[in-house]
Formats: C-alpha cells, sequence, structure tokens
C-alpha cells in the first residue's frame, strides 16, 4: 500500500470518528461559514454527500433562496472529467443543460484531507483535478470541506494536483495563497 493510500485509510477513518452530534454541529457551522461566498446568479458546484461525508443541506437550500445556481457533478464516462447539471436532475435522470467546471465560479469539493499549503487528497479518481486541468481562461474559486481532524501538516502531492482555494471546517475558513 503507497503513502497516500494509507494517508487516505487514516483520514477517511479520522472523518468517521466524528460521532453524530458533533457532526450535527460541525456541518452546521460549516453551511454557515460557506455563507460568505453566495452571490446571486453565481454557479456553485457541490457534491452530493457520499458516507461519512459533510452534508452541504443547509448551504444548498440557503444558496438557492439567494438566488444562486447550484450544480452537482456527473461522471462523464469516456474521461476522467466532471460535467456539472442542475441540482437534483441527477434524481429524476432529466438532465438538459450539462456544464463543464470552467463555467463554475465556485467549486466546492468534498476531500479525505488537506495539507497547511491547500494540497487536497481525494477519495483518488481524479475527476476534480483532471477536470480543473482543463481551465485555461479562469479557474473557479476552489473551497474544500471537511471537518478539522481533516486537516494535516503535510500531503505528498503530483504535479497534476490542484491547490485549493480554501478550506472550511467547523473552526472557521482558512484561506491559501
Amino acid at each position: 500500500m503507497n503513502q497516500k493510500q494509507l494517508l487516505r485509510n487514516q483520514l477517511r477513518n479520522n472523518r468517521k470518528s466524528v460521532d453524530d452530534k458533533q457532526r450535527v454541529v460541525a456541518e452546521a457551522l460549516i453551511c454557515s461559514y460557506l455563507k460568505r461566498f453566495i452571490r446571486r446568479d453565481m454557479k456553485i458546484a457541490v457534491y452530493r454527500a457520499i458516507g461519512s461525508e459533510v452534508r452541504l443541506n443547509n448551504f444548498i437550500r440557503m444558496a438557492l433562496r439567494r438566488g444562486a445556481k447550484i450544480f452537482e457533478p456527473v461522471i462523464d464516462v469516456n474521461s476522467r472529467r466532471l460535467w456539472f447539471v442542475a441540482w437534483g436532475s441527477t434524481l429524476y435522470g432529466h438532465h438538459t443543460i450539462k456544464q463543464r467546471i470552467e463555467n463554475m465560479d465556485i467549486v466546492v469539493l468534498p476531500l479525505l484531507g488537506v495539507d497547511e499549503s491547500g494540497m487536497r487528497l481525494g477519495q483518488g479518481g481524479g475527476y476534480y483535478d483532471t477536470s480543473l486541468s482543463f481551465c485555461k481562461k479562469r479557474k473557479p474559486l476552489r473551497i474544500g470541506v471537511g471537518f478539522a481532524c481533516q486537516m494535516v501538516e503535510f500531503l505528498p502531492s503530483d504535479a497534476h494536483d490542484e491547490r485549493l482555494n480554501a478550506f472550511v471546517c467547523e473552526m472557521g475558513v482558512k484561506f491559501f495563497k
């Protein structure tokens, strides 16, 4: 098992160790801290939480009320790139408008870990990094969300790994240069 996989296992266990009471409070705080990024008509890509990932339901409701457009990722089976479709359209199987990541203003990314320099460790599929590598003119603001126990001093990275602009956890917002 390589170093990244060992770290993934350790950080996944850290995330799973957040008990239900702590999780409810932490997720409410995280969604509250994310509020500052919402603007009317802004295109915001979010993920649909799986397993022990941070649930963004409160943030999504708030952003929609404030007039933001919320999108979720769909994997392009022919490549490692993501398409983004209107929030909820995947549940009904009829998404009409598919957009690429470069059309988003903000991308809220799930993670297993983040380090002090803003390097993110994801599940290992490379979908977000690959998609972001196609942004030539401008990249969306990249915000990782997780629990404080997922922040580490250093993560190994590869040349293709994309750095975050910010990390939001229950302790607040940390911006990276």
